[in-house]
């Protein structure tokens, strides 16, 4: 009787605790960025030498098989990082909580560990490609890929450029993948299903050269106050040219119909945002010495944004789709 009583108080325990179980609301979220966070901090660095290093850009370029001993250790000890990478990827938003309040101070601290978890997938990938698991390598790419669109996302220029190297490797592989006729025909769909609703540049071009008329008018903002030439010094790192002074309201106002300008040649195709931005740079090369230093190179972004598009044009192609 002793033990019957026993067994049934547990019961009885338990049952109490699932009942409290339930009335708890256990808190949820929609924001990937906190699973990239959490994944970030489970990364485990180690010590590559060089020649392991270029057989991992060989392999995410496609040149190189597999390596299982060279390359399997440091795939498995960042498998937890990769998987809670790729269960950030299936949530519907995604929030970095940058502190633009901060202007060019704001900490951007989070690209460098995205773009090493970045490849860190890929090879994730092409381990399962090796390894007979085609299903399994293209649900790794294709969360890849929307990853590498999170990264671009809500930043300047440096994000977006951040971010082409993960979707250029997770295209290529998934290309070559597809190519090699080793996926079957429910995995090909769910590509296809994944792939239609990317942006067909793959990136958000537009909105990195939104905010980064933003951050660079704030940067112009800064030299108008205080000391001009130290300010400089500090911001580019060189002196200003002789007789240089700080950028004057209507130089700004100069930027800011350059901006417009940029932002309109960006919503155009390739070859047009080309011609466009040959006038716009024209344009660059008589405004104020603080605006040409502070300016990227549109053009060089323009020659990205379109190797990306032809990348996820060609795996497009390779899947029978069509724009």
């Amino acid at each position: 009787m002793k033990v019957y009583g026993r067994i049934m108080l547990v019961l009885a325990v338990l049952a109490a605790s699932a009942i409290h179980a339930q009335q708890i609301n256990l808190p949820q979220t929609r924001n990937a960025a906190l699973r990239y966070w959490m994944a970030f901090a489970e990364m485990q660095d180690r010590n590559v030498d060089d020649s392991t290093t270029k057989l991992m850009e060989d392999v995410l370029a496609g040149t190189a098989q597999w390596d299982e001993q060279r390359l399997g250790p440091i795939v498995t000890a960042n498998e937890a990082a990769i998987h809670t990478l790729q269960r950030g990827t299936a949530l519907p938003e995604c929030n970095w909580g940058l502190e633009y309040d901060r202007g060019s101070s704001m900490s951007i601290g989070h690209l460098p560990r995205a773009r090493t978890l970045a490849r860190l997938n890929a090879l994730y990938g092409a381990r399962q490609m090796a390894q007979g698991n085609a299903e399994g390598a293209a649900i790794t790419w294709l969360a890849g890929l929307h990853f590498a669109q999170h990264v671009a996302k809500d930043l300047s220029l440096i994000a977006v450029l951040s971010a082409k190297p993960a979707m250029m490797a997770n295209l290529h592989l998934l290309s070559l993948a597809v190519e090699s006729g080793r996926m079957n025909a429910e995995t090909l769909q769910k590509v296809r299903a994944q792939i239609t609703g990317f942006p067909k540049d793959g990136l958000d071009f537009l909105s990195a050269v939104k905010y980064e008329a933003w951050a660079d008018e704030a940067a112009l903002k800064y030299l108008t106050e205080g000391n001009f030439q130290e300010r400089y010094k500090t911001g580019f790192s060189q002196a200003p040219p002789p007789a240089a002074t700080a950028p004057t309201e209507a130089d700004i106002a100069v930027y800011r119909q350059l901006m417009k300008d940029l932002v309109t040649a960006f919503q155009m195709p390739y070859e047009q945002t080309k011609a466009r931005l040959q006038q716009v740079e024209a344009t660059i090369n008589s405004a104020h010495p603080a605006i040409q230093a502070i300016m990227p190179n549109y053009s060089r972004l323009n020659e990205n944004r379109r190797e990306v598009a032809l990348a996820l044009h060609n795996l497009e192609r390779t899947l029978g789709m069509s724009r």
